[in-house]
């Protein structure tokens, strides 16, 4: 019987699913299984046709986050292993650290169609390579779209003001049925400002520009008497 000698090389890589609500990384190592001679390492890894760009470009293609998954929030690393055969085809693909069937499934299916691999030389001969990548899914997190301003009555005789930058499903329906224009902002302030005035209202926020947040930020400091704080949620 021949035996198998198993040889540890290195393998990184990185890209970003089409999707836009996640992300997907990837990274790992390759080892190489000789059938022949016992080796340490061999000469030639195998490769995907066009390289290292082709191989992410065409995870980028066939990897997508089911929706499924997305709407239940499911994230994590999934790590798979599969062997190159000496034909270059894609054998042996299993799952070793399992995230979600739903998100699994996806991983599998787009490694086993992977085809025309240039396997692994040794001497001269063709080797079998075995790949362990993990590939993280990961929600990007909702945009900071919206701006919470939250006002009651301090026990120093001052008004304290919360000021949160936060997204649009964080709040709940009063808060969200609070919202202003930056129009109204004004007027919101002057009767923050009175003494005995608690209450809160919400201001839609450009996350990209933070023009809003900016502007909040900008005039509650300049009001007297009360305190004020912010963050973000």
């Amino acid at each position: 019987m021949k035996k198998n000698n198993v040889i540890n090389r290195s393998f990184n890589g990185i890209f970003a699913a089409v999707a836009t609500t996640i992300v997907l990384l990837m990274a790992g190592s390759v080892n190489a299984s000789a059938q022949d001679e016992p080796m340490r390492n061999p000469e030639i890894a195998p490769e995907y046709p066009g390289g290292v760009v082709a191989l992410v470009s065409f995870l980028q293609q066939n990897l997508k986050y089911p929706e499924e998954a997305k709407e239940k929030e499911i994230q994590g690393r999934v790590i798979v292993q599969f062997t190159i055969e000496t034909d270059g085809s894609v054998s042996d693909v299993n799952v070793l650290q399992s995230v979600h069937p739903l998100v699994d499934s996806q991983v599998v299916n787009a490694i086993s169609s992977m085809t025309g691999w240039k396997p692994g030389m040794h001497e001269g001969k063709p080797v079998r390579v075995s790949y362990a990548l993990p590939f993280r899914f990961r929600l990007q997190a909702p945009p900071k779209d919206i701006i919470l301003v939250k006002y009651t009555k301090g026990q120093d005789g001052r008004k304290d003001v919360t000021c949160t930058l936060t997204n649009t499903k964080q709040l709940t329906e009063q808060e969200l049925a609070s919202t202003i224009q930056m129009k109204d902002l004004e007027s919101k302030l002057k009767e923050l400002s009175k003494k005995k005035t608690e209450g809160f209202f919400a201001l839609s926020n450009n996350p990209d520009t933070m023009d809003e947040f900016n502007a909040v930020e900008e005039k509650l400091n300049n009001i007297k008497g009360i305190n004020v704080s912010y963050k973000q949620k």
